[in-house]
């Protein structure tokens, strides 16, 4: 079974990169890197946090592009394609296929974000080096990394629920709206949750502590505003936690999506 999983990841990895999917993403994201220091002198003195919150949105959008525009289009379900990951992976079983096709695009967006990463960081360093150091007096690589690290995981979640919504609509357009809905709903829920607590509400509260075990809260693993911190001076006991949270959730997110295509009618 793993040597058959790690078949069919290498061969969505293969595929990956023969559609240039992850050479045009780079590409686009050094233009804009390259175009946001046309107004970098703009800012002033805390033109380091800038930067740092710049190049950082620069790889999530290079993430959520290759989500929403190749990996959607890759994992559902299409009359046209997909055809050829079947014939080369044969005999797979279905919850074989959801683990290869998964893993062969979590190694394609970690690819991705290898490749920005360390960009980001010589791009950071290098405006450190060319500023006095009253502009940007500190870069953290253990919180660079530790930034970084979140970022992926959370993309990874993204990419874990395209995958259960593939195994419970047909076609990409559907998927796509269904991810898309997914994202909304974690990046706005924290902000709806902080309004409730101020109302007297406990069944609202309840209901919104239960709606974050389905959604998670993308802000417990974004850690770029420390990025700029002297020391890593944070607490690693929720860290490891959230991230341990995740990955569980991660599991159970595959989980489903193989018993959904378990019993999915192929035609």
């Amino acid at each position: 079974m793993l040597h058959r999983v790690i078949a069919l990841a290498r061969i969505m990895f293969l595929d990956g990169v023969r559609r240039h999917a992850l050479i045009g993403l780079v590409a686009l994201a050094m233009a804009a890197e390259a175009f946001g220091f046309l107004f970098m002198d703009f800012f002033g003195r805390d033109v380091g946090r800038a930067s740092s919150d710049y190049l950082f949105s620069v790889m999530w959008m290079a993430g959520l592009i290759f989500l929403f525009f190749h990996a959607v289009q890759v994992i559902s379900w299409d009359e046209e394609r997909g055809a050829i990951y079947a014939l080369l992976s044969r005999p797979i079983s279905r919850g074989e296929y959801v683990l290869g096709v998964f893993f062969g695009l979590a190694a394609l967006l970690t690819a991705l974000l290898l490749l920005l990463g360390p960009v980001a960081y010589l791009t950071l360093l290098w405006i450190k080096q060319s500023l006095n150091e009253v502009y940007f007096p500190v870069l953290s690589s253990g919180h660079f990394i530790l930034a970084w690290a979140g970022l992926l995981a959370m993309q990874i979640v993204i990419l874990a629920a395209i995958m259960l919504f593939s195994g419970l609509v047909r076609g990409g357009f559907p998927v796509l709206l269904l991810s898309a809905s997914y994202f909304g709903i974690c990046s706005g829920l924290p902000v709806v949750r902080a309004s409730a607590a101020q109302h007297d509400g406990q069944a609202t509260n309840l209901l919104l502590q239960v709606m974050t075990a389905l959604f998670p809260d993308f802000d417990r693993l974004d850690f770029k505003d420390e990025v700029l911190s002297e020391v890593l001076s944070l607490d690693m006991t929720p860290i490891l936690t959230n991230f341990s949270v995740l990955i569980l959730y991660i599991c159970v997110m595959v989980s489903l999506a193989c018993w959904f295509y378990g019993k999915r009618d192929l035609q």
